[in-house]
């Protein structure tokens, strides 16, 4: 709108400057040594605008030809660019296909035409992956590593090649060098920009390897980096602290130790406040506080796993609450399951608990009341009550054999669900993959493909 307007103006003054030449006739005289000449005012002025404009387009001709070189590498310079930006795409779309020779085609065509560039010796270090060629992706990501740092903080090529790197020593299980590629990117890094893939894999090494408290240091390092979020934060702090709880029982397992014992525990409290509903917490808290019955850390957890039942019923609950009581008889202990099901009558989990403690208890009549229900679409935990009862009440091995049978093709119980399948008890970091707090209950054909969401090692 502003250039139109300006046009207008600029034509309206000089048809007013036009016109007021016109009503003042006059002439102009340019004397010269020996001569003179002379002429009206607007054929000077036209004669003078007609030089002006020859002098401008000489000039710019000047220009344009002193410029050409400049110019013609310019244009270079954009059509390699855009070869190269084409020949990533390309490489690409051929690594997304599986086409691997492809890929390395368009990728050494890419790095020729944009040798400063980090992408292409990351697609060709990807391609070289993908064919199992891990001496010359190494060689890529080294040769990322030696590019210079850019100006923006983005697409750092020494970082991408130090991840690439730590990804290629971690799925080789060299987890010492994967550390060393770590800490080199940290130390690459300012002091308050610290990549979070980075400390994300760290975190995973040292808690993979038992390193709970330097873990805990990391947690609260990613926090700050926004790489977890708070409320999350607060849950793996758990994890690490049961995980830290449980290595602290297994040294009471082979010596007896007051002060070890205090300080399990005293950890396993930490992580029941961060998550007040985390039930291998309050299992291991069962264990390290059903020998230190003299203070009230027994009946706080007492109280926390009764009001835990009343929400989250959980079959491990149950020895749980009966080890933090124990010199109890099989009929005490039946009392003490029902006092606990009470918060919970109708739960499958109540009546499954009730069953089993009332047939230790041989209270015949009360574990079949308890297994009516279930009994008519049974799970092999009720199968396998169901054959207790008929030994225990009847000695009827023939009955108690065919739920035997039934148990084979009964339908499955809740469980601890891993990232390879069923697991007998809940672990903080899964053996086979690493991954933290990635074990799940719930039932398998449900839960398989939610269990790998838990924290993994960065690849």
């Amino acid at each position: 709108m502003r250039r139109p307007l300006f046009n207008i103006i600029l034509l309206t003054l000089i048809g007013v400057v036009a016109i007021w030449l016109g009503d003042r006739p006059g002439d102009l005289v340019l004397r010269w040594p020996g001569y003179e000449l002379r002429t009206s005012v607007a054929t000077g002025i036209g004669v003078t605008l007609v030089i002006f404009f020859i002098l401008l387009v000489l000039w710019r001709g000047y220009a344009w030809l002193i410029n050409w070189p400049e110019r013609f590498k310019a244009t270079r310079r954009k059509q390699k660019k855009a070869r190269g930006e084409a020949a990533m795409a390309g490489s690409l779309m051929s690594l997304a296909e599986g086409n691997v020779a492809e890929a390395n085609r368009a990728a050494l065509e890419a790095q020729n035409n944009l040798p400063d560039n980090g992408l292409p010796l990351l697609l060709a270090a990807q391609a070289a992956r993908m064919d199992s060629n891990h001496r010359l992706a190494e060689e890529k990501y080294k040769a990322l590593i030696a590019l210079p740092a850019p100006t923006s903080k983005q697409n750092n090529p020494k970082e991408l090649g130090y991840r690439g790197l730590f990804s290629m020593a971690l799925a080789e299980g060299k987890k010492d060098e994967a550390r060393e590629h770590l800490e080199h990117t940290l130390a690459a890094s300012g002091t308050k920009n610290k990549p979070v893939w980075a400390l994300r894999g760290l975190f995973q090494i040292e808690a993979g390897e038992g390193n709970w408290q330097e873990a805990l240091k990391l947690v609260d390092r990613l926090v700050a980096r926004g790489g977890i979020e708070k409320s999350d934060a607060k849950r793996l702090r758990a994890v690490l602290l049961v995980a830290e709880g449980q290595a602290l029982a297994l040294q009471l397992t082979e010596n007896e130790n007051a002060k070890i014992r205090a300080q399990g525990l005293k950890l396993v409290q930490r992580a029941i406040i961060l998550a007040p509903d985390f039930i291998p917490a309050l299992v291991l808290a069962s264990q390290l506080a059903s020998a230190n019955m003299s203070g009230s850390a027994a009946h706080k957890i007492i109280k926390r796993i009764e009001q835990l039942w009343k929400r989250n019923p959980h079959p491990d609950l149950v020895p749980a609450y009966l080890a933090l009581q124990p010199g109890k008889s099989a009929l005490q202990s039946l009392k003490l399951v029902q006092k606990l099901t009470s918060k919970n009558r109708t739960h499958y989990e109540s009546r499954i608990a009730l069953a089993g403690a009332a047939i230790k208890a041989r209270r015949w009549s009360m574990a079949r009341v308890a297994l009516r229900e279930e009994a008519e679409t049974p799970t092999r935990r009720v199968c396998r009550l169901m054959a207790d009862l008929e030994i225990g009440e009847n000695e009827d091995a023939g009955l108690a054999r065919e739920w035997m049978d039934r148990a084979l093709t009964a339908g499955p119980d809740a469980c601890w669900i891993g990232p390879t399948g069923e697991a007998t008890s809940w672990q903080a970091v899964c053996p086979e993959t690493g991954q933290i707090d990635a074990f799940k209950w719930g039932y398998p054909g449900q839960m398989m493909s939610s269990a790998s969401t838990g924290t993994a090692l960065i690849g």
